[in-house]
Formats: structure tokens, C-alpha cells, sequence
């Protein structure tokens, strides 16, 4: 029997759908100067966790090695930061207390990511997990495919609140 029939493939990449939203918002929250976004990339973080949690109860922890993070996070604005100071480049989880380089203090590394951004962001990933969770679903069976309905379900109401704070900002 093939992974694709048994539903492994599908919940492996929903692994790594959810892994990459992990990613983001654990590497946003250190990098972010402003403490609203450090606060909406924890509290998106923290149910990014949930849904992986609810994952491998399903798959197993096996699959999460092979997920593949498909591309949907901007990772690339969170994943490096760079002292504004000298232009020193390290990776975020590395963040140094100073900058090796300058001396500069650590704030000298953080990024400036608007609210507004942050909730664009959000949405945008959400709206797009949420179409790559409803068609894997399609494509398994059983538990697998209830699971992946209600993470559909779960992202279109992460956009539709994302949606909705970034309306309020802009007015």
C-alpha cells in the first residue's frame, strides 16, 4: 500500500506546513523589536504548537523528520538579522547579547516589523494553509483527513482574525 493511500503522505506534508509556521513566528518573536508583534507571533506560535501537537497524535513523530517546509513563511526576513550599526549578520536563534563586530547592544540586531505586517503576514499564511489543508484532506481517509478539515477550519479563522486587526490598524 502506498504512503498517498494510507495517509501518510499527506499528513507529512501537513507536518511541514505547520512546522514552517513554527519556524516563523519562534524566529520572529526573537528578532521583532515591537513587543505587539513579539506578543501576536507568541500567541500565533503557541497554536502553530497545538496543531502540531494534534499532527503527530495522528502521523506519529516519525514523518516530522522528512516534512518539508513548503515556502509559504517569509522565513527569510526572521531567520538572519543584521546590526544596523555595522551591518554584522548572524542567525537569529544565535542572536549575540552584543554584536561581535561593534560591540553594539543586542537591540542593534532586531528587526522592525509592523503590527500591521505581522497580521498581513498571518493572514496570508493562513489563507494559504488553509487551501493546502482542505486539499490534503482530499486525499486521505479517516482520522488523517477529520484532522486536516478541522485545520482548515482552525487557519480560516486565524486569516479571518489577522484580517480583521489589520482593518483595525488601518483605521
Amino acid at each position: 500500500m502506498s504512503s498517498e493511500r494510507d495517509g501518510r503522505e499527506p499528513l507529512r506534508e501537513a507536518l511541514g506546513l505547520v512546522l514552517e509556521g513554527v519556524t516563523f513566528y519562534d524566529l520572529g518573536h526573537i528578532a521583532v523589536a515591537d513587543t505587539r508583534v513579539k506578543s501576536a507571533f507568541e500567541d500565533l506560535g503557541r497554536q502553530k504548537q497545538t496543531q502540531l501537537k494534534r499532527l503527530e497524535a495522528v502521523a506519529g513523530s516519525g514523518p516530522r523528520a522528512a516534512a518539508q517546509m513548503p515556502g509559504i513563511y517569509p522565513l527569510d526576513v526572521v531567520s538572519k538579522v543584521e546590526c544596523y550599526v555595522c551591518g554584522h549578520l548572524a542567525d537569529t536563534r544565535s542572536m549575540p547579547s552584543v554584536c561581535p563586530s561593534c560591540g553594539a547592544a543586542r537591540y542593534s540586531f532586531e528587526k522592525e516589523i509592523t503590527l500591521s505586517k505581522a497580521w498581513e503576514i498571518a493572514g496570508a499564511a493562513a489563507r494559504t494553509s488553509s487551501g493546502r489543508f482542505r486539499d490534503l484532506a482530499g486525499r486521505t481517509t479517516g482520522a488523517g483527513r477529520s484532522l486536516l478539515e478541522d485545520l482548515a477550519k482552525e487557519e480560516d479563522g486565524i486569516a479571518s482574525q489577522a484580517d480583521q486587526h489589520a482593518t483595525e490598524l488601518r483605521t
